[in-house]
């Protein structure tokens, strides 16, 4: 039975089917609905073709989805205090930090294969490497060190001026906020499941091996300020307890440089393309 229909007439809500932890989330977002009207009841997946081949456009997506769900969790649309909603809200967070970086990646690739032919619309075999990569403190090395690499051999009279270092890369405390960010979560797991792959030493035969095993992340409200990321707030280990709205503030700096980063690429997309239509 559907517990919320649209027609032409109207649009209804019955909450006597939802479940006890669904109830009082859409019974919050529920007033947005009728203060600020609704969307069509149509949707398409999918992106529009671009040179950072979606990437740019899916990472906005990610961070607004977690703006919704932490702000839907700070209003206490999420009936566990303090809890609930802090795992997708930084996992949604974090896939944005690594879809904008890996739109960079695709961008300076470009720039690269241009040196040697100015008219090429880039390669796409960069997404090969980088798609299963999913450490972002390595791809931002990864994208740092091609774009210093750009500013030096940019040396053409054909694409015109060489790349100003300026706008290009992340300030040195966006920087830390990203490594930061890795350390808690090294390869986009810890806060997509309930558990994290560990090692006990066993003996067998007199031999020492490393056996995996899955360990529980378990919640724990115990407060140690030195056991917190300096510009996150962010806690370096599992069971620590934190001050969520340091850690929102900090992430919405990251992603506000992401951002320029990106309309950056952008405006020297539209200079080189218009580089290439006079060749």
């Amino acid at each position: 039975m559907a517990f919320f229909t649209l027609d032409d007439r109207s649009l209804r809500l019955d909450t006597s089917t939802l479940g006890l932890n669904e109830k009082p989330l859409i019974e919050k977002l529920w007033t947005l609905i009728e203060a600020h009207g609704h969307d069509l009841d149509s949707a398409a997946l999918g992106l529009y073709p671009c040179p950072d081949f979606g990437y740019f456009a899916l990472s906005d997506r990610y961070w607004r989805g977690a703006l919704c769900i932490y702000f839907a969790g700070f209003s206490r649309a999420f009936v566990e205090a303090g809890a609930g909603f802090l795992e997708p809200w930084l996992f949604n967070s974090r896939h944005a930090v690594e879809l904008s970086l890996k739109g960079c990646i695709l961008y300076v690739t470009w720039y690269e294969e241009l040196l040697t032919k100015p008219l090429t619309n880039g390669y796409k075999a960069e997404i090969e490497k980088i798609d299963n990569d999913h450490n972002i403190s390595g791809l931002y090395s990864k994208y740092d060190k091609k774009v210093k690499k750009l500013m030096q051999n940019w040396g053409t009279d054909i694409l015109g001026e060489p790349l100003e270092d300026d706008g290009w890369l992340l300030s040195e405390r966006s920087q830390k906020i990203l490594q930061e960010l890795s350390e808690i979560d090294p390869q986009g797991f810890n806060f997509r499941y309930p558990s994290i792959k560990s090692f006990i030493t066993k003996f067998d035969d007199g031999k020492e091996s490393e056996v995996p095993i899955q360990k529980l992340l378990k919640t724990s409200w115990k407060w140690d300020e030195t056991e917190l990321f300096t510009e996150t707030g962010l806690p370096k280990k599992q069971g620590i307890a934190f001050t969520h709205v340091k850690v929102v503030n900090a992430l919405h700096d990251l992603i506000s440089e992401l951002s320029g980063i990106q309309d950056q690429h952008d405006a020297f997309y539209a200079y080189l393309d218009e580089v290439q239509r006079c060749l």
